[in-house]
C-alpha cells in the first residue's frame, strides 16, 4: 500500500469532490457564529446548520470542506483509545437539494478503490445500511454489486439519524477491515455486525440520507427538499492509509511526540499496541493526550479563545492542566507545552495559514497558563497523594482544599483517584463548592467595597508611599500587611486571591477617572497578579491572584503593566486637552463633571446647553491637535488647595482634595488639580479623534475618544472595514440586478464610498453616506422587489378554480416560500376574474416546517354573508393551527407542511372534483 501524508489525502478529496462539481467551502472558526446551542463547532456539518434548515441560501448545492472541529465530552477516552481526540478534522461532501444516494454511493467507492484515487481494496471493505433502506441496499448490491456478505443491516439504533424532531433519515456507513491483527480473540465479523467497540472495522465514511421530517412526535413525511451530510474521519482514513495502528501513530501526531520526546527520559513505541506492555502503555497513552491537547489548544487559541474560569476558556485551561499532569507521568517537571506548539504549526500550516501569524501569541498564552498552573501542582499533588496514604479515601473536604486553596481540578482529583483505586467523596465537594460560591458572592469580593469604614484597615498604622510617578518598577519593596475577603489579616497569602499592602508601591490606585495599574508582584517564594488597586485611607490596597506563597515582611519586585501605563498617560493628558478645548470652542461654561480613562480610551461627562455639532467636534479635533503640535511641557507643581485655585486651577465633580494638592498644567490653556499620570509633553499624547458625543439629558453630554498613532490607526482600519463591507454587499446585489434597473445616484454613491480610505475626514464622510447610501438601495430595491413580485406572479395566473359543494367556485393551490405580497395581489387578481369565488392559498415554509394559510373571497360572496374568517376556521379545524382577519380576507399558520390535495376534499364533493372550466365573471 502506498504511504500517503495527511495533506496529500486532505488535498485529493478537495480535488475529488471539485471534480464532481462541488463548491470549496473553506474550514470555519472553532468558535460558532449565530449558534448558541454549540460551545464549538463539533462537526463538518455543524457550521452549515443555516443551509440545511433554508434560513440561508448556500453558494452552491454541492459543497465540499476539511473542517476542523473539537468535541470535549469524552476527554477521558482521550489516549485511551485508537481514535479518541479533542480536536479533529472531518472530511464533508453536501448536497443541498441536489444529488442524493445514488451519487453520493457511487462517489464514495470511487473514491476509496479507483487507482486514481485511495486504491483501497473492495475487499476489505464493508457496507452497514438500515435495513428498511431498500433503495440503499439495492445500489450497493446491483449497481456498486458488491458481495452480500459484505453488507450488513443496521437498525434504527446503529443507521438511522434523527435528532427527535426537524430533518432526519437512514445511512450508510462504510468499514475498513484491518485484518485478523486488530481481532485477538478471533470474533470476525460479528463484531460489526453486533456492534461490538473494536479495532479491526474501522469506520471510514458515513453519508446519511436527510430524506424525512419527524413532527417531534415520531411521524415521518418526506422533505421536499433532500439532503446528503457525508461526513469522513481525517484521522482514521490516514491510519488506515498509512497502515499503523492507532490514529497516534500518523504523520499528524508522531512529530509532536517525537519533538515531546527531547524533553522525556521516555520513548514512544508504536509495536506496543500488539504487545500490550503495562509500563509502555502508561507511557504511550501520555505521550498521545499530551499530542492531543496541544493540537487542540493551538487551534482554540487561534481562533481567538484564552484559558479562562468559564465556558470554552475553562475546557482550554483543563487541558493544559491535563497535559501537565501527564509530562509528569513521563518525568517532564516543569512548563513545555508551548515549546510543542511550533512542531504543531509546521505540521499543519500548509493548509491553515492563518497558523503562522498567530504562532508566538499561542506560545505565549499557553506559556503564561502553564507556569500558573505549575506553581500550584506539586505542592497540590504531594498532598493528595498524602492523604490517599493516610485515609485510602479522598473525603469532599479534602477535594475541596485542593482546588480552593492549590487551584488543583476536581477532575484531576479524580484522575489521580482513579489511578490510587480509591474514592472520591464528590456530593460532599459539590455541597461544598456551592456554599463558597454562595458566600463569594456575600463576601466583599470586590476590592472597590473596602470603604474607609472597613474596621480592619480604619486604624491600620502603617507608612506607606506611592512612588509611581517617578518609578514603574521597585526592587525591594516590602509587604507590611495582607488580608483576604473574611476581614482578617494574614501572615501569608498562599494560593488564593487577597490584599495587600507595600511600604513604597509604583501602583496607581484607581481614582480622578484613571484606571488602576495592574502588574505583578514577585517574591522568593511566589507571585500575585495585580488585577487592581484602590486606594482606601490614604493605602493603596492591591488586590491580587496569589501563585505560591507571599508572606509579611517579604522583600518583593513591583512592577506595572508598563505598556498599559504608557497608553493611559496619552488618554489622562488627552483628557485635559480635551476639556481645554470644549471650554476654549464651545464656551468657559463647560465644565467637566465626570471622566475615564485607561489604556484603551477616554470618556468625558460635561455640562453644555445645546447639541454638540459635526463642524463643533472637527474644530476641537483641530484644536486639541495644534496644542498636541506646540509640543508643550507638562508642568507638576503642588500648592494648598486655595493656592490652587486662585491661580486658576480648576476643579471637578465633588472630588475630595488634601490641603496640599498636585495640580498638572499644560501651557496657558489647561491647568487643573490631578493625581493622574501624564505625559511629560504634549506631544506624546500624539494625536485624538473623538469617535462618539452623545446627550446624557438635562444639559449633560458624555465624549469618548482616544489617542495615540496606533491605537486611532487600528480603530479606523476596523470602522471603515465594516463600512466598506455593507457597502460591497450592497454593490454585489446591485451588479446582479442592474440590468433590471439602473440607478445613477446609487452608482455615484458606492464609487465615492469605494473610493474613501482609513483616515479621520474620510472615516466621518462615510459615517454620514453610509446611511444615506442605504436609503437610496432600499428605494432601488424596492422598485426590484416589486419587479421579481411580478415575474414570481407571472406563472400563476392561468390556475382554474373548481366547483364546491354549495355550487360556490373553489379555487386551492399550494406554493413553496412565496412571498405575501404575493399572494395577496394573486388574490386579488382572481377575486376580481372570478364570481362567487373563495381563494384558498397554501404557502408552504420548509425551513420553518409549516404552511401559511391565506383564505380571501370576492366581493359577491361577501354581499352574501360569506366569511373568509369562517373558510379559515373550517381548515384549521382540521389541521393544527391558528388565524384571523376579516370578511374578506384572513390568514393563519399551519403546523407541518400542508398541500392542496390535502385541503380540497373539506370543500369538494368525491363526484366533483375533476377541474370544471368556469367563464371570467
Amino acid at each position: 500500500m502506498v504511504k500517503w501524508t495527511t495533506d496529500k489525502l486532505r488535498a485529493k478529496w478537495l480535488e475529488f469532490f471539485q471534480s464532481k462539481g462541488h463548491y470549496l467551502l473553506p474550514t470555519a472558526s472553532l468558535v460558532p457564529k449565530d449558534d448558541r446551542s454549540l460551545l464549538w463547532i463539533n462537526s463538518g456539518v455543524a457550521n452549515l446548520k443555516p443551509y440545511f434548515e433554508g434560513k440561508q441560501t448556500p453558494p452552491a448545492p454541492r459543497l465540499v470542506n476539511s473542517q476542523k472541529a473539537i468535541r470535549t465530552n469524552d476527554i477521558e477516552n482521550v489516549g485511551l483509545t485508537a481514535r479518541h481526540h479533542t480536536f479533529f478534522e472531518m472530511l464533508g461532501n453536501f448536497s443541498i437539494g441536489d444529488y442524493f444516494k445514488q451519487e453520493a454511493i457511487v462517489w464514495a467507492w470511487e473514491f476509496l478503490t479507483s487507482k486514481n484515487w485511495l486504491n483501497l481494496s473492495p475487499e476489505k471493505l464493508y457496507i452497514t445500511i438500515f435495513s428498511e433502506d431498500q433503495e440503499t441496499e439495492n445500489i450497493w448490491l446491483n449497481d456498486i454489486k458488491i458481495p452480500k456478505n459484505h453488507l450488513i443491516l443496521g437498525s434504527r439504533k446503529t443507521n438511522f439519524w434523527d435528532m427527535g424532531q426537524g430533518p432526519c433519515g437512514p445511512n450508510t456507513e462504510i468499514y475498513y477491515d484491518r485484518g485478523a491483527k486488530y481481532d485477538q480473540n478471533k470474533i470476525g465479523l460479528k463484531l460489526l455486525q453486533d456492534d461490538i467497540e473494536n479495532d479491526r472495522y474501522i469506520e471510514i465514511w458515513n453519508i446519511v440520507f436527510s430524506q424525512y421530517n419527524n413532527d417531534g412526535f415520531n411521524n415521518y413525511t418526506d422533505l421536499p427538499r433532500k439532503n446528503i451530510d457525508t461526513g469522513a474521519g481525517l484521522e482514521r482514513i490516514v491510519a488506515v492509509l498509512q497502515d499503523v495502528p492507532t490514529n497516534f501513530d500518523t504523520d499528524l501526531f508522531q512529530a509532536i511526540i517525537k519533538k515531546c520526546e527531547t524533553f522525556s527520559q521516555y520513548h514512544y513505541e508504536i509495536n506496543n499496541y500488539f504487545k500490550n506492555d503495562p509500563k509502555q502503555t502508561t507511557i504511550n497513552t501520555a505521550f498521545k493526550i499530551i499530542s492531543d491537547h496541544i493540537r487542540c489548544l493551538t487551534f482554540a487559541i487561534a481562533d481567538g479563545v484564552f484559558p479562562s474560569s468559564k465556558t470554552r476558556g475553562y475546557i482550554l485551561r483543563r487541558l493544559i492542566r491535563r497535559a501537565e499532569i501527564y509530562g509528569q507521568k513521563l518525568a517532564i517537571n516543569k512548563p513545555f507545552l508551548y515549546l510543542l506548539v511550533p512542531t504543531v504549526i509546521e505540521q499543519m500550516a500548509d493548509y491553515y495559514q492563518e497558523l503562522k501569524s498567530k504562532a508566538q501569541l499561542i506560545v505565549n498564552v499557553i506559556k503564561n497558563e502553564e507556569v500558573k498552573f505549575w506553581q500550584t501542582l506539586v505542592a497540590g499533588k504531594e498532598l493528595l497523594l498524602k492523604i490517599i496514604k493516610e485515609n485510602q479515601t479522598i473525603s469532599g473536604e479534602n477535594a475541596f482544599k485542593l482546588f480552593d486553596t492549590f487551584g488543583f481540578p476536581i477532575e484531576l482529583t479524580q484522575e489521580l483517584a482513579q489511578e490510587n483505586k480509591v474514592d472520591v467523596d464528590l456530593e460532599s465537594f459539590y455541597a461544598l463548592l456551592n456554599q463558597h460560591k454562595v458566600n463569594a458572592r456575600n463576601a466583599q469580593g470586590d476590592i472597590k467595597a473596602l470603604t474607609e469604614q472597613n474596621p480592619l484597615l480604619i486604624n491600620l498604622q502603617l507608612k506607606s508611599s506611592f512612588v509611581g510617578y517617578q518609578q514603574e518598577r521597585i526592587d525591594d519593596s516590602k509587604i507590611i500587611f495582607l488580608f483576604k475577603d473574611d476581614n482578617q489579616a494574614y501572615q501569608s497569602l498562599e494560593n488564593t486571591n487577597g490584599y495587600l499592602i507595600l511600604d513604597q508601591t509604583p501602583f496607581y490606585a484607581e481614582k480622578g477617572g484613571q484606571a488602576a495599574d495592574t502588574g505583578e508582584i514577585t517574591g522568593e517564594n511566589g507571585y500575585g497578579h495585580v488585577l487592581d488597586v484602590q486606594s482606601v485611607n490614604n493605602f493603596n490596597i492591591h488586590y491580587l491572584e496569589v501563585v505560591g506563597k507571599l508572606s509579611k515582611d517579604d522583600f518583593v519586585i513591583a512592577k506595572i503593566n508598563q505598556l498599559k501605563r504608557y497608553y493611559t498617560r496619552k488618554n489622562h493628558s488627552g483628557t485635559h486637552l480635551l476639556h481645554a478645548a470644549l471650554r476654549t470652542i464651545l464656551g468657559s461654561h463647560v465644565m467637566q463633571s465626570g471622566s475615564f480613562n485607561n489604556d484603551e480610551y477616554l470618556r468625558l461627562d460635561f455640562s453644555h446647553f445645546t447639541t454638540v455639532t459635526e463642524t463643533q467636534i472637527v474644530q476641537l479635533e483641530t484644536q486639541v491637535q495644534a496644542w498636541i503640535d506646540a509640543a508643550v511641557p507638562a508642568e507638576v507643581f503642588h500648592l494648598t488647595h486655595d493656592e490652587a485655585l486662585k491661580i486658576g486651577a480648576l476643579a471637578f465633580f465633588g472630588e475630595k482634595y488634601d490641603q496640599i494638592v498636585r495640580v498638572v498644567k499644560f501651557g496657558d490653556f489647561s491647568i487643573e488639580l490631578c493625581g493622574g499620570t501624564h505625559c511629560g509633553n504634549s506631544k506624546e499624547v500624539e494625536d485624538l479623534l473623538i469617535t462618539s458625543v452623545e446627550s446624557k439629558g438635562s444639559g449633560n453630554y458624555r465624549i469618548q475618544a482616544l489617542t495615540s498613532f496606533k491605537t486611532i490607526k487600528e480603530f479606523l482600519n476596523e470602522e471603515m472595514n465594516q463600512m466598506k463591507q455593507v457597502s460591497q454587499n450592497l454593490a454585489s446585489f446591485y451588479q446582479k440586478n442592474r440590468k433590471i434597473k439602473v440607478d445613477s445616484k446609487l452608482e455615484q454613491q458606492l464609487t465615492i464610498f469605494n473610493k474613501l480610505n482609513a483616515t479621520k475626514t474620510d472615516w466621518r464622510t462615510a459615517k454620514k453616506l453610509l446611511p444615506e447610501l442605504q436609503e437610496q438601495y432600499r428605494k432601488w430595491k424596492k422598485v426590484i422587489d416589486a419587479q421579481f413580485e411580478k415575474e414570481q406572479a407571472q406563472a400563476f395566473l392561468d390556475l382554474k378554480p373548481i366547483v364546491a359543494k354549495d355550487g360556490k367556485n373553489l379555487l386551492v393551490h399550494h406554493f413553496q416560500n412565496f412571498n405575501l405580497n404575493v399572494l395577496k395581489n394573486l388574490s386579488d387578481y382572481y377575486r376580481n376574474r372570478y364570481q362567487d369565488l373563495i381563494v384558498i392559498f397554501l404557502n408552504q415554509v420548509v425551513a420553518n416546517n409549516e404552511t401559511l394559510i391565506l383564505v380571501a373571497i370576492s366581493k359577491t360572496l361577501a354581499a352574501n354573508n360569506y366569511d373568509a374568517k369562517a373558510v379559515l376556521m373550517t381548515v384549521l379545524q382540521s389541521f393544527p393551527g391558528q388565524g384571523g382577519g376579516t370578511n374578506l380576507l384572513s390568514q393563519g399558520k399551519i403546523q407541518g407542511i400542508i398541500t392542496s390535495e390535502q385541503v380540497i376534499p373539506y370543500f369538494v364533493n368525491s363526484e366533483t372534483t375533476q377541474e370544471n372550466e368556469i367563464k371570467n365573471g
